[in-house]
Order: structure tokens, then sequence, then C-alpha cells
């Protein structure tokens, strides 16, 4: 711990420790921030699934007990330096801060990862209209931080601002065609119907998607590259989800494509603060002809917008197949940091080396999302 007068700058790697600030933590995220992924039971899940040599970082900026700031951070040492990067820098990408103090708690957070913990490189993921980018430049100037600024892969979004049928009806015709098609095709094969299933029949919906991700095309990819185990970051999200139990502006359900008896696809739903995110689908391979990921994505989307309780909806990423739904997209920003005099040669081998492991967490992302392939032969149909 270091202290600054009243301030104090705590470190946390423990998830004991962590549980014991959890009601100021989601206290401070319900107040300030409108991303469900902040909350503390997902911080403590992305922890604990924390592997290939990462470690948790979690700083926490404090006036005697009232916490003013939080960083969900973790860092990793390489023959090029010590790295820090946000705990999940898909989801978890943004710092929780007091609006009254957000200048000195980035000033706190970046002094701690660059002279007390010595880093070498910072990488912070933000949205594109983050309260939190102007002051992190401020800091880099007035500390010689050389800072280089990427585009990083955004969110689209549906605005619901119209009915489903208002929406339907503006979609591109070919597309509302094929959609049709689709739907025709996958009565032949049995009567059919999405059902939805909310976060508290946990044990049901666990199931359920473990046994179509089992018959998904990605399980080959996780025998191969994961010995067979189960998506880590989805067994997290889902023990997360059902972790929370008295947040009203949490939600979470399951829609289930269903034929007959037997599960084709899902869609896993968290609806936070007036946003519905569309968290992760899944399909069975055998019965891919029926894109039966599309169908119940579409079918979720049109639940959604009946239902009324949202102000948009929230793909998390920006997949092309998604443009089949929205033309808009939240921009996302990398900022690159590098502290002190690091030679042009090692700087350039990390700009290199990040660059590429983005391409292959974005190529990742695209291989193992659902419907990226089956989407596109819709849209070019």
């Amino acid at each position: 711990m270091q202290t600054k007068g009243r301030v104090s700058v705590h470190v946390i790697s423990d998830v004991e420790k962590l549980v014991r600030i959890r009601h100021q933590w989601n206290s401070l995220v319900n107040e300030l921030s409108g991303n469900p992924f902040l909350l503390i039971e997902f911080s403590k899940e992305f922890i604990d699934c924390t592997l290939n040599g990462w470690m948790p970082l979690i700083i926490v900026i404090s006036d005697d007990e009232k916490i003013l700031g939080i960083a969900p951070l973790k860092t990793k040492k390489s023959f090029l330096g010590r790295y820090v990067d946000f705990l999940h820098p898909s989801w978890c990408s943004e710092f929780i801060l007091d609006e009254q103090s957000r200048d000195m708690c980035i000033e706190y957070i970046i002094d701690y990862v660059f002279n007390t913990m010595k880093c070498d490189f910072a990488g912070f993921t933000l949205p594109g209209d983050s309260p939190n980018i102007l002051p992190l430049k401020k800091q880099c100037e007035s500390r010689r931080i050389h800072r280089k600024d990427l585009p990083e892969v955004g969110r689209r979004i549906i605005p619901i601002t119209s009915t489903w049928t208002e929406f339907e009806e503006s979609l591109k015709k070919n597309f509302r065609k094929e959609l049709g098609r689709v739907k025709r095709n996958l009565s032949k094969s049995g009567s059919w119907s999405v059902t939805c299933l909310e976060g508290k029949e946990y044990s049901t919906i666990t199931e359920k998607i473990f046994n179509v991700e089992k018959k998904s095309w990605k399980e080959a990819w996780r025998t191969h590259h994961q010995n067979g185990e189960m998506d880590s970051v989805l067994a997290s999200v889902l023990r997360a989800a059902q972790a929370i139990k008295d947040d009203p502006d949490f939600k979470w359900s399951v829609r289930f494509l269903e034929v007959e008896d037997k599960t084709l696809s899902y869609a896993l739903i968290i609806e936070y603060k007036e946003v519905a995110y569309v968290v992760k689908t899944s399909f069975d391979k055998d019965y891919r002809k029926y894109y039966p990921g599309l169908i119940v994505q579409n079918s979720t989307i049109q639940e959604l917008f009946i239902g009324r309780q949202n102000k948009y909806i929230d793909f998390l990423s920006d997949l092309s197949y998604m443009q089949n739904w929205t033309a808009k997209c939240l921009p996302r920003t990398r900022i690159q940091l590098t502290k002190g005099v690091v030679s042009t040669a090692i700087q350039f081998i990390f700009e290199k080396t990040f660059v590429k492991n983005l391409v292959r967490q974005r190529t990742r992302s695209s291989v193992m999302n659902t419907q990226t392939n089956q989407t596109n032969i819709v849209t070019s149909a």
C-alpha cells in the first residue's frame, strides 16, 4: 500500500481480499458506469481464469475508507519487459473512477504502473467516448511517456427506437427474403420454437449450453488448442452472472432454438441499465444448413424490440455478419504506452508483437464466433 496524505493506493491480487470490497466496488460501478462486466463478480471470475503468465493487478485508490477509483488490470513479464493491460481487454476495459477525482486517480494509476512497478509497456482499450482518455493523455505528456493510439474493434449496436415491424421492414430486402427461406426450411425438419430461460434456471441453462458447445464446430478448435476443455471465458461469465443476486439493474437469460426435443443453438443475453448485450452464441454443427444461430439471434432481437425494456442492443464486437441488422458501430481506441528510453529496435519488436497478437485475437474472435460464415452466405445470396 502507498499513502499520499489521506489518499492511499492499494493493490489486490488475491480474490479473497477482493470480496471484502464487493459492496463499495459495485456501488461505484452502479453509480458511474453502464458496463456490467465491470461488476466485481466478473472481475473475480476473470482473475480466476487468468492464464499464460498473467497476474491480476487490481489498483484501488481510496480517501480514508471511501473508494475513489479502481483499475482492473493484469500484468505479465516477457523478454521485452513488463506489460500491463486490462483484466479483460474486450469487456472489462475501463477505469472505474469518481468523476471529481478522475485526474488524481489517473495520475496515481500511471505513477504506480510505471514508477512503482517499473513497467515498460501498458495498453488500455477504451470506448471512443471514454472520459478517461483526455486525463490519460495529459499524464503521458507530463511524464514523457510515449503514447500511440491504435484503432480497436468497435461494438456494433442496434438502437431500439421503433417497433419490431418498422425495424424488420428497414432491413435489406435480400436479407429479409433469406430469413423467410431459412425459417421455411427449418420448419420442414419439424416443429421449432425459440424459448427463453431466465438466469434462475442456472443448472438447466448450463447443461443445455454445454451440450450445444460439444456439438459446435468450434469443438475441433478447442480439442486442438485447449485439450478439449470448454470455453473458460464462457464458464466464467455464466458463474459471474449467476452470482449477482441483489442488483435490480442486472438480469440475464438465454434463448434456445429447439426442434422437437433437440436444442440447435443458443444466445446468451445480459441486460444492464437499459442495454441488452449479446454475450455469446453457438450452434450444433450437424444443423448448420438450417442457420440455427442466425434464427436464434434474429428471434432474440425481435423479443428485445417487443419487450421495449432497453435502449439498444450491443453485440460487443464488430463482425461483418452483424451489419445485416445495423450500420451503427461504437468506436474503441487502443492506447499503447511506452516508458523511458526504449531502443528503437525493442519498441519496433514490441509494437509488431502487439499488432500480431491483436490480429490473432481478432481472427480467433471471428473463427470462434458462431455465425460469421453462415450469415455472410445469407447476405450474399
